[in-house]
């Protein structure tokens, strides 16, 4: 029971209400006090907080209305920067202005939290206190900004084709182990930028400001810097460097400047549209990774319900991101529905969105193997969903529709079983279903898994050296690391080349064998796609001058071997210098593709990419209206979707119309 000195909240918030804020402002005292008010949104101005929750097993004491009360470390840093910028206005924090313990009361607020963040003068975004060098490094952020004319910066103007930023030519030090740009890597590593809720809050904000303890940052010219970052290969990589090479990606800053820049120009998308550009982004609470984006997508403010289990919440979206474009409705007696405004005949069902993540991590999450994985982080590798997209399929091939089978409560039905409603305009409403079952066809089996690729070599952290403010790695290390690796990479090319070709049997039979064979393996090896990847066409497969590039590729490797930098390390740098320039095509385009799938070959001797979960014996399997194939995995009478797979020469629809295809429903685990 709590004592008398300690905050208790009043009845819980009704309709529009909220509490707010106001720091009292006095030096005599050596903890914190607050006053807490109730308000009706819109009737009042204030300013809202964005910021890391924190542990909260380090809170510490504050006074809140004359009681005790305990906060998170992070913000109680925000309110003391308040008091010492003294500030004497209201302002809205979420972790105490909603009773986290009251989920009725949570779920009517976080309703309303994109109105409180619109309507909010304006949103200060605590990214803690400020650190040595965040000066010089936010004086650096400024300074590309201005010479590269980042105010009028159109990030669809620009194809991503992840080239080198020309540092010289802007008059900027180039970023690895320069101590400016090791102090602007960390500002965009705070924990603020991989929590999900900021999304909103940054989004729907009127003005926005970023605070780094007495520091005010831009935030234009923060994710403007973000964005540059992501686009730059050798900017991206002394950021993943910085910190410390993490299995995926760490910049969630991109993801944020994105998001925001689209927001900006298009509004609200789908739920699931919204999520895919947030994937891997952390909340407390794993239900908060679809409540927090609700707000800013084209979805009922009913969806927010934390009386729902987390598997309840997502199984609904994966349905709903299966389904196409329906609409989500409570119905008058507390049902869930779906709404469709197309015919059932017209309706296309968007299954690809199983081939999202490339190694999808249902097993992990909790989930059925067949909702798509719309919240992990990306595995480094290829996203075959944009460039394999059925839609956008080439050749004059009729796509068959998908079909689906929907079970509510036991009961099996199709989709062109529900009857449209009748009202203008014509509106097929649905329940929400229990599963999804989707046509499928099993056309071949894993018959043998090559040896994953071998991982990229990276500078040891630990032996850097500080020279003059700067970091030092030492040389010749650095190249017996990177020969050690090119000897692993030609061993190992050498292992699919004969997978992908059983005549060739020599070991260093890569560039032998047909003029046939040759061609798919180095296509085989970029899944037949141009390393510039064009939003307008997909499908665009490279030309054969590319073949050319892996030649000197590999020659790259194989010189790479032979040390020679032991002997005459200038006559090394000049002959890499040469083939590193020749193979640059083909590096490219490997660079975008590398290390999300295994190679593997068929037991009908197909051969490709396939989720780093496969196993022997899984089946390869077609949907209806998919044009990528997907590795399944039996369980009993149901299957486990593992993940989206390459096939060389089975990308554009060719299994479709493969003699004896046995076309049937197909039920989950």
């Amino acid at each position: 029971m709590a004592s008398e000195t300690d905050f208790t909240y009043g009845p819980p918030l009704q309709g529009r209400n909220i509490r707010l804020i106001e720091i009292r402002l006095d030096s005599e005292k050596t903890t914190l006090e607050i006053n807490m008010v109730e308000r009706r949104l819109g009737s009042v101005k204030f300013e809202a907080l964005s910021y890391v929750w924190g542990k909260q097993a380090t809170r510490r004491r504050i006074k809140c209305n004359g009681r005790s009360m305990y906060v998170g470390s992070s913000l109680l840093g925000a309110f003391g920067e308040l008091a010492r910028r003294r500030s004497t206005g209201l302002v809205w924090a979420d972790a105490i202005c909603i009773n986290q313990n009251d989920d009725q009361e949570k779920t009517r607020q976080v309703r309303l939290m994109r109105d409180i963040y619109e309507k909010a003068q304006r949103v200060i975004i605590w990214l803690g206190k400020e650190q040595a060098g965040d000066g010089s490094g936010f004086e650096l952020a400024k300074s590309l900004y201005q010479k590269c004319d980042g105010v009028s910066y159109n990030m669809y103007a620009t194809t991503y084709d992840f080239e080198s930023f020309d540092c010289e030519s802007k008059g900027v030090p180039r970023p690895l182990g320069n101590p400016d740009w090791a102090a602007l890597f960390a500002i965009l590593s705070h924990p603020w930028f991989s929590r999900i809720w900021v999304v909103q809050e940054l989004l729907v904000a009127q003005r926005s400001i970023m605070w780094r303890g007495a520091l005010d940052l831009n935030t234009d010219i923060i994710l403007w810097v973000a964005m540059q970052i992501g686009r730059h290969r050798d900017l991206y990589e002394s950021f993943d460097i910085f910190m410390g090479s993490p299995p995926s990606s760490a910049l969630m800053a991109r993801n944020i400047a994105t998001g925001y820049l689209e927001y900006k120009r298009a509004g609200p998308l789908s739920i699931y549209d919204t999520l895919s550009r947030y994937n891997g982004m952390e909340a407390t609470d794993p239900r908060d990774r679809y409540f927090a984006l609700a707000g800013i997508s084209r979805l009922d403010a009913d969806f927010v319900n934390y009386e729902k289990s987390y598997r309840d919440v997502a199984c609904l979206v994966g349905k709903m991101a299966l389904l196409g474009f329906p609409e989500y409705m409570v119905g008058p007696r507390g049902g869930e529905v779906l709404v469709f405004t197309e015919k059932p005949e017209a309706h296309r069902f968007l299954i690809e969105w199983l081939a999202f993540h490339a190694n999808p991590q249902n097993h992990n999450l909790g989930l059925p193997s067949w909702i798509p994985d719309l919240i992990s982080p990306h595995s480094p590798g290829f996203s075959m969903s944009g460039f394999y997209n059925t839609l956008h399929m080439q050749g004059g091939k009729e796509i068959p529709s998908p079909k689906v089978r929907l079970r509510q409560g036991g009961l099996v039905d199709s989709f062109e079983s529900f009857e449209s409603s009748g009202s203008p305009p014509p509106q097929w409403i649905i329940p929400v279903p229990d599963e999804i079952d989707i046509m499928g066809a099993v056309f071949d089996r894993v018959g043998t898994l090559a040896s994953k690729r071998p991982p990229l070599p990276r500078p040891n952290l630990g032996e850097r050296r500080l020279i003059q403010g700067r970091v030092s790695i030492d040389i010749l290390e650095a190249a017996e690391s990177v020969s050690r690796y090119e000897t692993e990479m030609v061993y190992w090319l050498s292992e699919i080349r004969t997978l992908a070709d059983p005549t060739l049997r020599a070991p260093d039979s890569i560039m032998s064998g047909s003029r046939t064979s040759f061609d798919a393996f180095w296509r085989t090896l970029v899944y037949n796609r141009e390393p510039q990847f064009n939003y307008h066409f997909p499908n665009q497969k490279p030309a054969s001058w590319l073949g050319i590039s892996f030649g000197y590729w590999y020659l790259w490797k194989k010189l790479m071997m032979k040390r020679l930098w032991q002997q005459n390390i200038l006559q090394e740098a000049i002959f890499s210098q040469i083939l590193s320039t020749l193979a640059g095509p083909f590096d490219k385009a490997e660079g975008r593709v590398r290390d999300g799938r295994r190679f593997f070959a068929s037991e009908n001797g197909r051969f490709g990419w396939v989720p780093l979960r496969t196993e022997v014996g899984d089946r390869v399997c077609v949907f209806r209206g998919m044009r990528i194939p997907v590795i399944m995995r039996p369980r009993g009478d149901r299957w486990e979707f593992i993940g989206a797979c390459y096939i060389h020469g089975s990308m554009d629809g060719e299994i479709w119309y493969l003699d004896g295809l046995q076309w049937r429903f197909m039920s989950f685990v």
